[in-house]
């Protein structure tokens, strides 16, 4: 009873330790520990059958950042080891089996440092992309500042002159209005024009996005040939289904490959994204669905082939179709501005 309630609390010491979302070397220790405390009651209770847990011993003391102590801990059991082969004239293939006690902490601390890099990785991509959105909130504001801040202040200047003149000089406050409508129109065109560009800096922008984000997963990016130029709504629309591609490549693909390509058809282009990874037919979700609705408000199709990996083809046409844009105006504006 004493042994297997051990080796019970061993296990979950054993389990603790390598499913830990952020590994303790805390455990690690207590791991080593408790396989030398099993190695010695298992000798006591049956004998050198229980020369196994020094092994295991070794596996925990691996899992941490200490690569010096993983191997200090390794080389302990392995005198342990060596000490009851003598004990009880073990034969060659005996001491052959203290191979397994280095090996065992060396690779588990080799993963553990690539856990850990990986998860570094993780942090620092999140980073700079907290301080790139901050820096685009920053540039957002500043620019609506420099756009607004001086033209609003004309227009409120503008529209108290107004209602002072109304009663006195009918002409020039209608005169000032007109005035104010004129500048109205010119900064709604200028937040307009703003805000298109801040839909996105273009596909060869994202492109390199995107091989910084394939390289950070492992994954090789080839560009097929050079990339023709796609007009403004197409060149968008292309982005963004670059952006959400890769994002699946990256989540769930399990790939090591993405070809790109972009090629101008006489019904417009072509830009196709192939990645070697499961593929298959699972439903599309919603990034993709919004894919589909972008192309479709420019007259384009996205087609998708899971059979040899996963296979994306958006065709783009020729002469985008209209469709109702914040360009338009809304209604409101169409009240205030006709």
């Amino acid at each position: 009873m004493l042994f297997w309630g051990s080796l019970l609390a061993f296990s979950l010491v054993y389990a603790r330790t390598f499913l830990l979302d952020r590994p303790d070397d805390r455990w690690a220790y207590a791991g080593w520990l408790a396989g030398a405390g099993l190695w010695a009651l298992g000798w006591w209770l049956y004998g050198p059958s229980s020369l196994s847990f020094l092994i295991y011993g070794a596996s925990l003391i691996g899992w941490q950042r200490r690569g010096s102590v993983a191997l200090l801990g390794a080389g302990i059991n392995v005198l342990l080891m060596l000490v009851m082969i003598q004990v009880i004239h073990g034969e060659l293939g005996d001491y052959l089996f203290t191979v397994f006690i280095p090996v065992a902490a060396y690779g588990n601390y080799a993963g553990y440092t690539s856990l850990a890099a990986r998860r570094k990785l993780a942090q620092v991509q999140q980073e700079k992309e907290r301080l790139a959105a901050d820096a685009e909130r920053e540039r957002i504001a500043r620019d609506l500042h420099d756009l607004l801040g001086h033209t609003l202040s004309v227009i409120v200047l503008k529209s108290e002159l107004a209602g002072k003149l109304a009663s006195v000089d009918p002409a020039r406050a209608a005169e000032e209005i007109r005035e104010v409508e004129r500048i109205s129109r010119g900064a709604l065109q200028e937040v307009r024009s703003a805000v298109r560009g801040y839909r996105g800096s273009g596909f060869g922008a994202e492109l390199a996005r995107a091989k910084v984000a394939l390289d950070a997963a492992g994954v090789k990016l080839e560009v097929m040939d050079s990339l023709p130029e796609l007009p403004g709504m197409a060149e968008a629309t292309a982005a963004m289904l670059l952006r959400e591609a890769v994002t699946n490549i990256v989540r769930h693909a399990k790939a090591s490959e993405v070809r790109v390509s972009l090629t101008r058809t006489p019904a417009g282009h072509t830009l196709i994204i192939h990645d070697n990874g499961i593929g298959g037919d699972a439903p599309e979700g919603t990034g993709l669905n919004s894919m589909r609705e972008r192309l479709r408000a420019i007259g384009g199709t996205l087609e998708r082939d899971g059979r040899q990996g996963t296979r994306l083809s958006a065709h783009f046409p020729a002469e985008e179709r209209a469709a109702p844009t914040l360009a338009e105006g809304t209604l409101a504006d169409r009240k205030v501005f006709s």
